[in-house]
């Protein structure tokens, strides 16, 4: 399997950082199965033969499709800005609000993990946004509109996370901490637990960090792994590690640090959340979830990890 992303001297991290394959992209997701939209029935005087036919749009009212599976179709026919790039093969539909594959005749059933805030029509072969993802975005759009008409001063900080980072959106980081050649001091744990709090209350709802201090299978060395879900945008990739860094406090020449970052691409948030928690029950693991989560939800994703583990063996 092809890996990416850069590795740690201990290589205990390769899978954080895997690719998909050339086959794969990133966009791609399976359904379990395909519902059917409810729509509320309408008194007409249709003869029993029409008795089936499909109401008008106008009939449908949101709360009937709570669960939006062909997202929020734009019945008002708004020309939606695009929001972010591209999914791999598709491009920007501002009236179908989707991203649509360029390759109308493939119409195979996407692979992968599903995208945050999107959903696969098959009717119109393409991704289009949730109502929930659709005003968020709404929302970000119409603030960077307003920032851009304030020029930006010298000297004036520039955000990392939250609303005010330009195309922010809710995105998934795998990452570590090392020092080389040593065990990563245990008070970086509580440093990265306090800056980690700070991103998830400016990102808002939504947003999720898990954290450990655990060991490498190799060479036993003491690190810190963990899995954020954060209102950022890819391009502040660098910004972030650089504030990672300075969260650390470290002093000239006092330890080679060693952070990895990678936005999710195939991997599931439950399965990396068992992955962060691989040493659960020994000496030296710390643990640390903001929001607090579940012990027993904890546990769940610890067993689902071991198990294909096994597998990939």
């Amino acid at each position: 399997m092809a890996t990416g992303g850069s590795r740690d001297e201990d290589g205990e991290f390769g899978y954080l950082f895997e690719d998909s394959s050339e086959d794969d992209d990133d966009s791609d997701y399976d359904e379990d199965s395909t519902a059917t939209r409810t729509r509320r029935t309408v008194r007409s005087n249709r003869s029993e033969a029409n008795s089936d036919a499909e109401p008008p749009l106008e009939a449908v009212r949101p709360q009937d499709a709570p669960q939006e599976e062909d997202g929020h179709p734009n019945v008002e026919g708004v020309l939606y800005v695009q929001p972010k790039a591209p999914f791999v093969g598709t491009y920007w539909s501002p009236v179908a609000n989707a991203f649509l594959r360029i390759d109308r005749d493939n119409t195979s059933k996407p692979r992968g993990g599903r995208p945050q805030g999107y959903v696969f029509v098959c009717s119109i072969n393409g991704f289009r946004r949730t109502l929930a993802q659709t005003l968020l975005d709404e929302q970000r759009i119409a603030q960077d509109a307003r920032n851009r008409q304030q020029p930006h001063r010298p000297g004036q900080a520039q955000a990392i996370f939250g609303a005010e980072v330009p195309n922010a959106t809710l995105l998934e980081i795998s990452w570590y901490i090392s020092a080389c050649g040593c065990h990563a001091p245990r008070q970086w744990f509580r440093l990265m637990s306090a800056a980690w709090m700070t991103a998830v209350d400016d990102s808002g709802d939504g947003a999720q960090v898990m954290m450990s201090y655990e060991r490498g299978e190799r060479k036993e060395l003491g690190h810190l792994q963990g899995i954020s879900r954060v209102l950022t945008h890819e391009s502040q990739k660098e910004r972030i590690r650089r504030w990672m860094r300075a969260a650390l406090m470290i002093s000239s020449g006092q330890y080679r640090c060693k952070i990895g970052i990678n936005f999710f691409t195939n991997q599931e948030w439950d399965f990396m959340g068992g992955y962060v928690q691989k040493d659960m029950g020994k000496a030296h693991y710390l643990f640390f979830a903001y929001p607090t989560l579940p012990e027993s939800k904890l546990m769940i994703f610890l067993t689902h990890v071991h198990r294909i583990e096994t597998e990939f063996c």
